[in-house]
């Protein structure tokens, strides 16, 4: 990447396509909330954007994959990514950040999983 970083305060389902033009990107970060009754529900929609993280992703570039939800454990976010985006790599889970190295179950704690888009790796291209 340029080394540029941007905050795009959009709704993904809304405005996928000005997103993806303003791409490849080096970096993603996708933190959505667990459960946002009418917008996002975790359970549900989570894969629809992990299934388009590869369109987005540069050769090399990395996705951090949030998740909040105690009810919901590691498994569950690598199970989408095996499913819904299979070129990514997993490269790690990244320790806790404050406040949540008290959590005892790590898997109930906050998940940040990072994956990558090898180098070399043919996007499929996510359409809405």
């Amino acid at each position: 990447g340029g080394g540029t970083a941007r905050f795009l305060p959009h709704d993904v389902f809304k405005t996928w396509g000005k997103i993806r033009k303003l791409g490849p990107y080096g970096l993603v970060v996708v933190d959505p909330p667990s459960y946002q009754k009418g917008s996002f529900i975790a359970s549900r929609d989570y894969g629809k954007l992990v299934r388009r993280m590869p369109s987005l992703l540069e050769p090399g570039g990395r996705v951090l994959l949030c998740l909040n939800a105690p009810e919901m454990g590691t498994d569950f976010l690598t199970d989408l990514v095996e499913r819904e985006a299979p070129e990514l790599v997993f490269v790690e889970r990244m320790r806790d950040s404050r406040g949540f190295e008290a959590v005892k179950d790590r898997e109930r704690a906050l998940k940040v999983l990072v994956y990558e888009m090898p180098p070399g790796a043919a996007a499929v291209v996510a359409s809405a």
